[in-house]
Formats: C-alpha cells, sequence, structure tokens
C-alpha cells in the first residue's frame, strides 16, 4: 500500500492541538490543586476555631473556679502561721467561720460552683473537722453537711485515696477526674487544693462543679451534619458522647479509632490540623483543644461533610476544565496559521493562572477566530477568579445574616494580636459582645423561621448604629462589634443607643421576635495592660453575661 507523506499543515495543527491540550490539563491540575489546598485549609481552620470558640466558656469557667480557691488556700495559709494552733478548737472555730463566709459569698457570686469544702488534717488536730457545703438548686443557696456525712464521704478507706493520698503524694493543686457523688448522685469534677504551713499539711480545700455544666455549653454544638462535641480523656475514657451522654470510664481511644493519636492528645491542641479516624464505618475528622482540668475537647464531623462545599466547586472546575479544553481544541484545528505568534502571549497567561494570578487578562490583537481564542482565555481567568472570590466570600460570610462569621473574626483577632504584640501606637478598638435574650423561647415557640427574623432584626439594628465598624456573628445568638474609627469615638453614646434594649423579651407580644431584646458587654483595648486580644475580649463577655443576669434573673436562657 502506497502511504503518502502528512502535510505540515496536518504535522502543525496536531502538534498545536496536543501542546493545546496539555496546557490546559496542566492548567486544569495546578487550579484543582490550588483550590483544594486553599479549600482544605479554610476548612481545617474553620474546624479549629469552633473548637477554641466552644472551649472558651469551659476555660473561663475551670480557671475563674481553680482562681477562687487558690485564693481561698492562700487566706487560710496567712491565718495559719503555726500548724499546732489548729490543735485549739476556738481557734479553728474562728478559722471555719471566717472561710465559711469567703467560700459562701465567693460561691453565690459564681454560676458554675456546685459545692465547697475544708477538711482539717485529721493526723495533725486529732480528730475530724471541717465544712461541707452543696448548692441547693430548687431554694438556689448552698447548705452544710453534718460531720457525719464528711466521715461518710471523705474519710471511708475508699475514699480517702482520692483525695488525702494524692494530695500528699503530689502536694499540688489537683483536679479530679469525673466521679458520681454518693449523695446526691451527680456527676461532678473537682479542684482540690492542699495547704500547708510550716511544712505541715494542715488541710485540704477543694470544690465540685457539675460535669453537666461543661457537658450543656457543648451538648449543641454543630458545624455540619452529623458533628457533634466530645469530651474524653488522654486514654479514651469518654466523658460525654451523643452516643454515650453518661460517659463510659471502660472506653479506650482504640473503641473510637483514634489509638494512632495517643501521644498527640498530651497535654496538645490540634492548632491548625486536624485527627482522621473511623468510627462506625465512617471517616471523620476532629479538632481538639485541652482543657484546664486535663480533658480533651474535640469536635468531630463526617469528612464528606467537612468537604461537601469543596467537592460540588471542584465538580464545576472539571466541567469547566473539560469544556475549555474542547473549544481551544476546535480553535487550534481552525487556525493554525494564526496561533504560532500568539501562543507566546497564552503559554504567559497560562503561566499566571497555574501561579493563581487571574488578574491580567490577554491582550485582543485579533479580530478573528484568534481573538476568540483569547477571550475564551479571559472568560476562563475571569470565571476561575470569580470562583475563587465566591469561596472567599462564601468563607468569611454568614448566609443566614450577611454580616461576617466566625472565620472573618478569626483572621481579624491575628491581626489585632500582631499590632499588639507590636505595640501599635495607632492601635485603638472596643469589643462590643451582644447575646439575644429569648431566642431559645422564639424558637421553642413559634419556629425556627421567626428565631432567624429575629436574629436578622437584630442584625439590622447594630448595623444602624455601629455604621463604620465590622459586625462578627461568632454563635449561634452571639455577634461582636469591633468598635472602631468614628464609632469609637462616640463609643458612648452609641452604647446609650442600645441599653434600651437590654431588657427580657416579652412573648406576651402579638409579634415578639421583632421586639429587640438583648444584652451587652463592651470594653476598650488598653495598651501597656492588655497583653493579647483575649483579655479585652473577656472583660467585654463578663460584662456582657452580668448585663444578661441584671435583665433575665438567675434563669438565663
Amino acid at each position: 500500500m502506497r502511504r503518502y507523506p502528512r502535510s505540515f499543515q496536518y504535522q502543525f495543527i496536531l502538534v498545536i492541538t496536543g501542546i493545546t491540550l496539555l496546557l490546559t490539563l496542566i492548567l486544569g491540575a495546578l487550579s484543582l490543586k490550588i483550590f483544594n489546598d486553599s479549600a482544605m485549609m479554610v476548612a481545617k481552620m474553620r474546624l479549629n476555631w469552633q473548637v477554641h470558640r466552644t472551649a472558651e466558656p469551659l476555660q473561663y469557667t475551670l480557671y475563674y473556679s481553680s482562681n477562687i480557691l487558690n485564693s481561698m488556700a492562700h487566706t487560710l495559709e496567712d491565718n495559719v502561721p503555726d500548724p499546732n494552733a489548729l490543735t485549739d478548737p476556738s481557734f479553728r472555730s474562728n478559722i471555719k467561720h471566717h472561710l465559711e463566709n469567703q467560700f459562701n459569698m465567693k460561691a453565690e457570686a459564681s454560676s458554675s460552683i456546685y459545692g465547697f469544702f475544708i477538711l482539717f488534717n485529721p493526723t495533725l488536730i486529732g480528730q475530724t473537722d471541717g465544712f461541707w457545703y452543696t448548692l441547693h438548686p430548687e431554694q438556689n443557696q448552698y447548705g452544710s453537711h453534718s460531720i457525719e456525712e464528711i466521715q461518710h464521704f471523705f474519710y471511708r478507706a475508699d475514699y480517702w485515696n482520692a483525695w488525702f493520698n494524692q494530695a500528699l503524694t503530689t502536694k499540688q493543686p489537683f483536679w479530679r477526674e469525673p466521679y458520681i457523688s454518693p449523695i446526691d448522685g451527680i456527676r461532678k469534677i473537682a479542684y482540690v487544693v492542699p495547704v500547708y504551713s510550716q511544712g505541715k499539711l494542715i488541710g485540704l480545700m477543694g470544690f465540685s462543679i457539675r460535669l453537666q455544666l461543661l457537658i450543656d455549653n457543648i451538648e449543641f454544638t454543630h458545624m455540619y451534619d452529623n458533628s457533634y462535641a466530645i469530651l474524653f480523656s488522654d486514654d479514651g475514657k469518654l466523658y460525654y458522647h451523643p452516643d454515650y451522654p453518661d460517659g463510659d470510664t471502660s472506653s479506650s481511644l482504640d473503641d473510637f479509632g483514634l489509638g494512632p493519636y495517643a501521644r498527640t492528645l498530651k497535654g496538645k491542641d490540634s492548632n491548625d490540623q486536624l485527627l482522621s479516624y473511623h468510627y462506625r464505618g465512617e471517616t471523620r475528622k476532629m479538632a481538639f483543644k485541652t482543657l484546664h482540668n486535663g480533658m480533651n475537647l474535640g469536635i468531630s464531623t463526617p469528612e464528606s461533610s467537612l468537604y461537601a462545599e469543596r467537592d460540588r466547586i471542584l465538580i464545576s472546575i472539571i466541567f469547566l476544565i473539560f469544556f475549555f479544553s474542547l473549544i481551544t481544541s476546535i480553535v487550534a484545528v481552525l487556525l493554525a496559521n494564526w496561533i504560532i505568534v500568539p501562543l507566546k502571549s497564552i503559554n504567559a497567561a497560562a503561566r499566571r493562572i497555574g501561579e493563581g494570578n487571574y488578574n491580567q487578562l490577554l491582550a485582543i490583537t485579533h479580530n478573528d477566530e484568534l481573538g476568540e481564542l483569547a477571550q475564551n482565555m479571559n472568560r476562563t481567568m475571569i470565571k476561575m477568579k470569580e470562583m475563587v472570590q465566591q469561596l472567599k466570600a462564601q468563607a468569611l460570610e454568614d448566609k443566614l445574616t450577611s454580616i461576617l462569621n466566625s472565620t472573618a473574626y478569626e483572621q481579624h483577632i491575628m491581626t489585632i494580636n500582631q499590632r499588639i504584640a507590636s505595640h501599635d501606637p495607632q492601635l485603638a478598638f472596643s469589643v462590643l459582645m451582644i447575646d439575644v435574650n429569648g431566642l431559645k423561647g422564639i424558637n421553642d415557640q413559634f419556629g425556627h423561621a421567626m428565631g432567624d427574623e429575629l436574629l436578622c432584626r437584630t442584625v439590622q439594628f447594630i448595623k444602624s448604629i455601629y455604621t463604620h465598624s465590622p459586625i462578627f456573628r461568632i454563635g449561634g445568638d452571639e455577634f461582636l462589634v469591633l468598635i472602631q474609627g468614628e464609632d469609637y469615638q462616640n463609643r458612648f453614646t452609641l452604647l446609650e443607643k442600645i441599653k434600651p434594649c437590654n431588657k427580657k423579651r416579652n412573648y406576651q407580644q402579638e409579634r415578639p421576635w421583632e421586639q429587640l431584646a438583648f444584652a451587652a458587654g463592651m470594653s476598650d483595648y488598653q495598651p501597656g495592660t492588655d497583653t493579647s486580644y483575649q483579655d479585652i475580649f473577656l472583660r467585654a463577655d463578663t460584662t456582657m453575661y452580668k448585663s444578661k443576669k441584671s435583665a433575665e434573673g438567675p434563669s438565663i436562657r
């Protein structure tokens, strides 16, 4: 069979088409990789930010309560310079009376302390003595236990090790892991401080917190479908899990697929990484943080939910790449004679796209098919730029209220902390914490649609007051205004405008979800005193909580 030589045009078209397809595939692969890396980074940041945000009220409760007890321990140490003085019943009675008053006053000011006690060292005073108070919720006051109950609970042989022996061994304050009180059957955690005078143990001081108080703060933490929060120890003992609401102290890390992370979990946080594990046939991701009492708080979500938005956009990008490949191949076949010189420009543009630069478009120098190729290239860059911008906007905007979300809030905090660390003399701002009153009641009585309308109305009102400051939604019913610029100069005047809203929601109104009712607390940045953004935030949060308590009373919802 006679073989006819291939024409140069055919060979050139084949080469150009092959190059065009190859470049398109390379660019598409690079774009997919860049987008995939960015989407995964955003997902990791969001989950880690959520665990830090969820841990904040728990850490505050643990730090605040332990600081109270440490202060009381110093008081006892100062009042007993000679440990032998405690053998005098009169002296001991005065000490007890003074400490009982102090403990009651500080415990009543706290919303977390459930019980408190002091046990004098029986080997020092020759008998059992001390006091023990437990909160009676129905009476909203602390009631004392008899000396017989104290002996039964603290001095029995099987309980002695849990209290005295550990204190004698470590000689340091310690947190007891969750236990069930034989007195009232409530799961608690306890903080215990051994008090010494002249090197002798004169007694133990401690308080207890209901474990349910911590669980209430994390039980309804949901970022994605089937996500949840858990409390567990380094060796895998469960204190709370949706599948085990009462805990499981016989479990281990291997039971939940976390065995490979045994060393990672010891006293560390996940920071910007996630733990990947399998649980009940499902691949899950978890961010975690170690709490002040040694527990681990984890937020777990299915991998499919975490990356659902990424997968959807990746499919769109792949379709665009396929479509663009088809178009460029057709153009390459039709315009082979015009492709050589413009190809250099297109190659340069392709390189820029691979580097993530979508801003420099191709110049349209031909009013023909070659110009159409350049236009298609430009459309692709514009589309990719729009998709990247859309991803960034979705990552930073709250879908319901259209204000900034917790991811944007985290980025602002990082910038502020950098400016605080560098002692920026131009830095001046205030933090305004806002917590909507009665959202749960609206949701329960009138439905979540009315609850959503309540949140949107609240945001519109806040935006109308603070027109020069960014506003963030940092929780379900929690908002934060980073007051700056002109709003900062007028911050006290603006605060007066929102004070009428600090009230309890009136459910007797015809449309109670249209009522503006929220608690607010503001704190200013104090240069030279505040070392991080967290200092200002905690003051504002504390002020807001007091405002909420004054409006809604002891039963805050």
